[in-house]
């Protein structure tokens, strides 16, 4: 039923973003503290520098761990705010609404934080919107050609909170990556803090489970916090066990390493440029579903398609020639 399944995306959400943090705890923002010396004069140097080095390195950390906690929870609400909206709406529904996450990202910059968005940058966000919905139409139509129905559902309204919630994770992980001089610090941070929060949503769903109101009045509060701990336990190692390669590749390859690079990227390139290349994720998709699924695309699949690539093409073109005119106009040969 609907409820059995956001426990399921529950309980994979901390399965997957607890193996991706212990993945990243190497850089844990505060664990471990770099030693910049290794000879026998070591000692010396360390004794006069402390005070100098602790001021930077524990404003450093605190930066991490605030902007890490903020990314976490725009990237769990993403997570918890998808599962419930699959309880009432259709995959292939959720799915579309919820690649409206980087056509937001304009949106959001301009009318919350007061940013100045290029016009290239806006037509790249409709054109890639206009091709997100055709690719969606496609694959609820069954590649027929046929447009989807329009009624809307509570979960539609679910999955816009979420794909409102990734466009916050995208637009301020400009801010982020930029404040915080490690990025593999950033990324841990980030990670822990999804998997505290994906810990404390299954907790309550294994509360809900395991206990009635009568055995709620016959229990005491440790018996309570235990049984619930314990199901919580017991259903992520049940997940871990069940999908083994799956959750090592989404959390190996998909969220530690692609956190990471997209931190990385984003010190450079800004959210509104970053996001029109994550539109291109449902291509990426259509076309791995063709190769290791054997599924198509109809008519208004490829057109769908060719019409994001355009609008990631397009705007790299615009980006890169935008640098060369800013290096022309400052004397860079």
């Amino acid at each position: 039923t609907g409820g059995n399944s956001a426990g399921a995306a529950a309980y994979f959400t901390l399965a997957r973003f607890s193996l991706a943090a212990l993945l990243a705890a190497r850089y844990t923002p505060g664990l471990f503290v770099e030693d910049d010396e290794d000879d026998n004069n070591a000692l010396v140097q360390s004794q006069s520098t402390t005070l100098e080095e602790t001021a930077p390195q524990t404003k450093d950390t605190n930066l991490a761990w605030k902007y890490g906690a903020e990314l976490g929870i725009y990237m769990f609400l993403g997570y918890a705010f998808q599962a419930i909206g699959l309880q009432t709406t259709t995959a292939s529904r959720s799915g579309f609404l919820l690649y409206l996450n980087v056509k937001l990202v304009p949106f959001f910059s301009f009318f919350l934080f007061g940013k100045t968005i290029q016009q290239s940058t806006w037509i790249s966000a409709l054109v890639a919107f206009a091709g997100t919905a055709l690719l969606a139409f496609d694959n609820a139509s069954g590649g027929t050609g046929g447009l989807v129905d329009a009624s809307f559902a509570v979960g539609d309204l679910w999955s816009i909170a979420a794909a409102a919630a990734s466009a916050l994770f995208i637009l301020r992980m400009e801010a982020a990556s930029k404040a915080v001089p490690k990025s593999a610090e950033l990324n841990a941070a980030n990670l822990w803090t999804v998997a505290f929060l994906s810990l404390l949503w299954t907790a309550w769903i294994s509360f809900n489970n395991l206990h009635t109101e009568a055995t709620l009045v016959a229990q005491t509060l440790p018996e309570t916090l235990t049984q619930t701990l314990e199901q919580t336990f017991q259903q992520t190692v049940n997940t871990i066990t069940a999908n083994p390669l799956q959750l090592i590749y989404l959390s190996a390859v998909t969220t530690a390493l692609a956190n990471y690079l997209q931190s990385i990227a984003q010190k450079e390139v800004s959210a509104e440029r970053a996001s029109i290349f994550y539109a291109l994720d449902p291509v990426y998709g259509a076309a791995f579903a063709n190769l290791l699924l054997g599924e198509t695309l109809g008519l208004w699949g490829w057109v769908g398609a060719s019409l994001i690539a355009i609008a990631a093409a397009t705007n790299a073109v615009w980006d890169f020639s935008k640098s060369d005119e800013d290096a022309d106009s400052n004397g860079i040969k």
